[in-house]
């Protein structure tokens, strides 16, 4: 199988070069079908069938082949001309190319495609153990029965694979649960006299530290089978001679020739794989392999490499950020080395001082609370969670209060490569909870009391005079992310803004004890927007705060309609809230909190109402709300949100930010008789979510967040 699939990989890949038809002549045999008839092996895997029982277009032969750029990869695994995709034809076997084709998102090559929408996955993380598509379709025994694992791994009974070393760890990882069955996992999991039953027999080895027996035949067989390792340790299989037919690995374990170079891990350290061995040709293009764990150190690989381990090749100029575990270690060398050529450069750092073990980084998750407990080893017992644990660590973690699952695992165990077994919980704070008693249908502006205050308005101060003074109002949207309008901020230097969460007060001296103050860090200004020389469009800013504010039962984000699916098109009618401290009906600044209803009006309506000279400010990225009467938004409340509420669901999103309204004549004050123009802020999800993404990465760095787990396959385009 790993040959054909090999030779199906080159044939595809050789397609259209000179010497295609010289290397099918003489290096490819021809591909057997069930039934014994004979195709050519560029008939395999491209979509069609060819053997009259359709064995050459499966999901068990296919899955694996890895598609050239210029095709597209039916769901299956065939490789199909790109152009045939969305062309009204059926050009895979089922049909896959005419699936979704009203979808801007397409699924790029070495991409799978969620069974039940259109989300597209990486190839790598098909039956993984791991659930990443919404319903668990890239888990099942459908998608997953035929799947051939790696050597290297534990196959689950629905087909889906794990790493070897997590079996019987009492964590189930697998989706079925079947790597924690109790039959398979007694003599592992046994304590003091129960144990005296599991004796090992004589066709077996009895691992060195834990009560665990392993068949003769796997020991020294390039797999960790031992919890302690033992059965793969250089003492144990150094003196060992491999069969004919076999390769040796460096610390002397036995592998098949025909897994050396064949891109995965045989031998646990890689050295089937290594440079010295298959050479550069092995990898991509200027990319490199992930360095092995060494004592006493640690790696972030910097950018979305959430799921690499050591051995997996990575692109070229691809960063490590070096680290050494524990104080009394000294890092020698460059902290951040960068793949280039084919090698990390300037050279590898080590840690001087350190103790002779691997062990796995700290966790760092701001959203959980943490328990350690090392379940096997020398150190076995609950341990600090703050400092790099030792191999076999088993990570429990929980969202804190006001904090929700986003994503990854809730237990994970430490491994001997020194990495963690699955991408660690990761939580965000809840979004988007505000009182119920600020629903009702007032039409006048309020002040605020404790109870009704929105725990997302961001007052917003500049220091002028030597004095911090009110301006504008924000909305908080993640713990470092502030959304307010582009002409709050044009032309100002960060260093003179402060956020001041949880205040009802527009004097800055006049905060409650519970309020919170933040600097600024930086400001990103919408591209598009040119203040008044660009008529105010796209007039929104995002703050980001040089802390993130500490998230509790006052200070929560709104929520941010990511998908769209409630657009404010379509909400014509519907009542939402802003709250600010702007002018009141006394044509000065509100001390003190206020909020304010207001409908969301139609386009043909508010350009109906609207001044002439004031229609210009109305296009498709602005929409308008209020009530015409006397009562609306005013100068000093620009930058605050106008939030809905969810469709059937208590949660708050905020779609506009509040931009213009006209003046009265002879003022400067805004017109509550005319509708108030809001920034549209579906219009810029993609902008703000880059940029809120983008935080979360560096603000993870600057405490060591990146050094979470690696064990993601690389995708090269």
């Amino acid at each position: 199988m790993t040959r054909v699939l090999k030779l199906v990989f080159l044939t595809l890949v050789l397609q259209g070069t000179p010497n295609y038809a010289e290397f099918i002549k003489e290096e490819a045999p021809p591909f057997i079908c069930i039934d014994g008839s004979e195709i050519s092996l560029t008939n395999v895997c491209d979509g069609l069938p060819h053997c009259a029982d359709s064995s050459d277009e499966t999901t068990k032969l296919c899955h694996h082949v890895v598609c050239p750029v210029a095709t597209f990869r039916c769901a299956y695994g065939a490789c199909i001309a790109r152009s045939g995709r969305c062309n009204g034809f059926v050009d895979c076997v089922d049909g896959s190319d005419e699936l979704y084709c009203d979808d801007d998102s397409d699924c790029r090559d070495q991409k799978f495609r969620c069974p039940t929408s259109s989300e597209c996955i990486s190839s790598a993380h098909v039956c993984d153990g791991i659930q990443d598509c919404a319903g668990g379709g890239d888990e099942n025994a459908e998608i997953c029965r035929d799947y051939v694992c790696p050597e290297h791994a534990f196959q689950c009974s629905y087909g889906g694979c794990v790493h070897q070393e997590v079996v019987c760890d009492g964590i189930k990882d697998c989706i079925d649960a079947t790597d924690e069955t109790e039959s398979m996992c007694a003599a592992a999991n046994c304590k003091a006299e129960d144990c005296e039953r599991y004796a090992c027999g004589y066709d077996e080895f009895s691992c060195e530290n834990v009560r665990q027996c392993i068949p003769l035949s796997r020991l020294c067989d390039g797999t960790h089978q031992c919890r302690d390792a033992s059965d793969e340790k250089s003492e144990t299989c150094k003196s060992r001679s491999c069969p004919e037919g076999h390769f040796r690995c460096e610390y002397g374990a036995c592998v098949p020739e025909s897994s050396r170079c064949n891109g995965q891990a045989n031998c646990h350290d890689w050295s089937d794989e290594d440079e010295k061995t298959c050479g550069v040709a092995a990898l991509p293009a200027g990319a490199c392999r992930l360095p092995a764990a060494t004592p006493g150190t640690h790696y972030a690989v910097k950018g979305n490499c959430e799921r690499c381990r050591p051995g997996h090749a990575v692109p070229e100029f691809t960063r490590l950020d070096y680290g050494c575990h524990g104080n009394a270690s000294q890092l020698e060398g460059p902290s951040s080395v960068h793949c280039q050529a084919n090698r990390w450069l300037p050279a590898l750092p080590v840690c001087l001082n350190a103790d002779d073990s691997i062990r796995c980084p700290v966790v760092v998750a701001p959203g959980a609370i943490k328990r350690c407990e090392v379940m096997w080893g020398p150190e076995v017992g609950w341990t600090s969670c703050e400092q790099a644990t030792p191999i076999g660590t088993r990570l429990a973690m929980d969202c804190r209060e006001f904090y929700q699952r986003e994503r990854g695992s809730s237990h994970i165990t430490c491994l001997h490569d020194g990495t963690w077994s699955q991408a660690p919980l990761s939580c965000r704070p809840v979004c988007g909870v505000g009182s119920s008693s600020s629903t009702a249908l007032i039409v006048r502006g309020w002040e605020a009391s404790d109870a009704e205050l929105f725990p997302w308005h961001a007052t917003l101060f500049s220091h002028e005079n030597g004095s911090w003074n009110f301006f504008c109002g924000g909305t908080l949207i993640a713990e470092s992310v502030v959304l307010t309008a582009g002409h709050c901020v044009w032309k100002t230097d960060p260093s003179t803004v402060r956020v001041v969460l949880a205040s009802r007060s527009s004097d800055f001296a006049n905060r409650s004890e519970q309020s919170q103050v933040r600097d600024v860090e930086r400001i990103e200004l919408q591209d598009s927007y040119h203040d008044h020389e660009g008529n105010y469009g796209s007039d929104l800013a995002l703050l980001i705060l040089k802390e993130p504010a500490s998230i509790n039962a006052r200070v929560l984000p709104a929520c941010v309609d990511w998908s769209n699916e409630y657009d404010i098109n379509r909400r014509a009618g519907e009542i939402g809230f802003i709250s600010g401290m702007g002018v009141t009906e006394n044509d000065t600044f509100s001390a003190t909190l206020r909020l304010v209803s207001a409908q969301v009006v139609g386009d043909s309506e508010c350009r109906a109402r609207e001044t002439r000279d004031f229609r210009k400010y109305l296009t498709y990225t602005s929409f308008c709300a209020g009530w015409a009467n006397g009562t609306g938004v005013c100068n000093g409340d620009s930058g605050g949100g106008f939030l809905l509420r969810r469709p059937n669901s208590s949660l708050w999103d905020v779609h506009g930010i509040v931009s213009l309204s006209p003046r009265r004549l002879g003022a400067n004050f805004c017109d509550p008789n005319y509708y108030t123009v809001f920034t549209r802020v579906s219009a810029y999800v993609d902008w703000i979510k880059d940029i809120v993404r983008s935080i979360s990465v560096s603000e993870a760095s600057k405490f060591h967040a990146s050094f979470f787990p690696n064990t993601d396959n690389v995708e090269f385009d």
